[in-house]
């Protein structure tokens, strides 16, 4: 999941929750407020309608009276009166009789009569005539829907309470209308919340999206070493200071690269019964590893080096030791005498642990090759189809070790049909996923096949290494060297 998929679902989380923390106490202040708004109408219609019945009249009623009397009509006029004032429909509005054991009676209604049956004491009315004031119901529901209700205590002249006033009020129109606006807020919400969520995201994705892809991009770049690359962004805050600090570093490399590259030779020389091929690469910008191949005189000199660790700070060690190289072969000394040499004026440079492997050697035109080697593997000779391994004479350069290695050096009689192959230990320890060695067994399968020439031995080793890794990065520079005797 990209971070933009990822941003734009945790600020629709946020904005959803921040949704609903302000319409749910506000969905619940509506609905008690219409409630209250009903009570207090209820209550304002039942103390003033009690008021205007008459106490003694309403007081000489009981279960047997005639309704249509003159004491019943005179009550239910004024009733109708009270009703149509307030609105109120024929069944809203109604008295209760009190009998000695203040038991509730229907009283007079404006509808159909049915005085004198009783009725369960609600709690609204108890309070109501504990109180001796208007009191209103919850809401509560019944078979005809949604309703609150207020009683008011009907007083004789003495203020004794003869009766009950009760108006019922249907709620469902005002819940209705309530149930109505809090779909439309919810709705008007999500639609608000899909447009912030759109405009945050557009915002998002271009201040902030956008520059970190580009920083992104930057970073795949710099791990496949492609130091051309640039990072483009123009939001003048911290990321296009990130975005500027990568370039620069870009450039930097670049500038590495090509110095550390131009250490390696444009051309390989192309001497009499001699073919070469070579090829490097550094699993960094930079790398640690080095070969060449220059003419002295009328002999060839070559060279595969390795020193430990890659990078900047092998590179930078690797560029001295080629600089001292190519002023001591310059002298005519023999690779043996060369290497205690070159070990004496790197020694101020070979600390912290670090150290060289080096295998050097001269080809002369007869066909001999006469090398030293300063612990460096894989180093391989194929004489005859059979293939060998050029044994080490003394330590690598930098590694003390309390023992006189002297000058030692080998010469071998190459032959037409030989070959001479020089390569890094980033060849031979490649790791694939298993964490499998690609191992010395391939390279000498490939290197033995004398219908192969050098330039393909080193392209079919590259191949295979890379292969053999799959998509794992390299861990180590490959360096590979190959002489071909014709």
């Amino acid at each position: 999941m990209r971070l933009s998929t990822k941003l734009l679902i945790i600020s629709e989380l946020v904005l959803l929750v921040l949704v609903c923390v302000l319409l749910i106490p506000v969905r619940y202040q509506m609905r008690h407020q219409i409630i209250a708004d009903i009570q207090t109408q209820l209550n304002a219609i039942a103390a003033t309608a009690a008021l205007q019945i008459d106490g003694d009249l309403h007081g000489r009623l009981t279960a047997d009276t005639d309704p249509s009397g003159p004491e019943f009509q005179t009550i239910r006029d004024t009733l109708v009166a009270i009703r149509d004032a307030n609105n109120l429909t024929a069944d809203n509005i109604y008295t209760f009789l009190l009998d000695d054991e203040h038991e509730l009676m229907f009283g007079v209604m404006t509808q159909s009569p049915f005085i004198g049956q009783p009725y369960p004491m609600q709690e609204h009315i108890l309070e109501s005539l504990f109180t001796e004031r208007p009191f209103a119901s919850d809401l509560y529901t019944d078979t005809e829907g949604r309703w609150i209700s207020a009683a008011a205590p009907i007083q004789d002249s003495t203020g004794r309470i003869v009766g009950v006033l009760e108006v019922n009020q249907p709620a469902d129109a005002y819940l209705d209308r309530y149930d109505y606006l809090i779909l439309l807020n919810t709705a008007m919400a999500l639609i608000a919340l899909a447009i912030a969520s759109l405009l945050g995201w557009f915002v998002l994705n271009r201040l902030v999206i956008k520059p970190v892809h580009a920083i992104h991009d930057g970073m795949l770049a710099l791990g496949r070493q492609d130091f051309k690359h640039r990072v483009n962004i123009q939001s003048r805050d911290e990321l296009q200071e990130l975005g500027e600090t990568l370039n620069h570093l870009f450039e930097q490399l670049n500038v590495a690269q090509s110095i550390q590259s131009a250490f390696f030779p444009q051309h390989l020389p192309e001497p009499a019964g001699y073919r070469l091929a070579a090829a490097s690469e550094p699993c960094e910008a930079t790398g640690g590893d080095y070969y060449d191949a220059f003419n002295l005189d009328d002999r060839l000199a070559i060279v595969v080096a390795d020193v430990t660790g890659h990078g900047l700070g092998p590179s930078l060690l690797m560029a001295s030791c080629r600089s001292a190289l190519h002023a001591l072969a310059g002298t005519g000394l023999e690779p043996g005498e060369l290497l205690v040499r070159l070990e004496k004026l790197l020694e101020k440079d070979l600390t912290e642990g670090r150290f060289i492997t080096m295998i050097y050697g001269v080809l002369d035109p007869d066909g001999t090759f006469t090398y030293a080697n300063a612990g460096h593997a894989p180093a391989m000779c194929v004489h005859n189809g059979k293939v060998t391994q050029l044994p080490s004479h003394r330590p690598p350069l930098g590694v003390a070790i309390e023992a006189d290695f002297g000058t030692d050096q080998t010469t071998v009689d190459l032959r037409p049909g030989d070959r001479i192959l020089l390569t890094s230990d980033g060849v031979n320890e490649a790791q694939n996923a298993q964490h499998k060695h690609f191992g010395f067994e391939r390279i000498e399968a490939i290197i033995r096949d004398g219908s192969v020439e050098c330039s393909q031995v080193v392209s079919r080793l590259r191949r295979d290494v890379a292969r053999h890794r799959g998509n794992l990065p390299p861990n180590d520079d490959v360096t590979i060297l190959c002489v071909d005797r014709v």
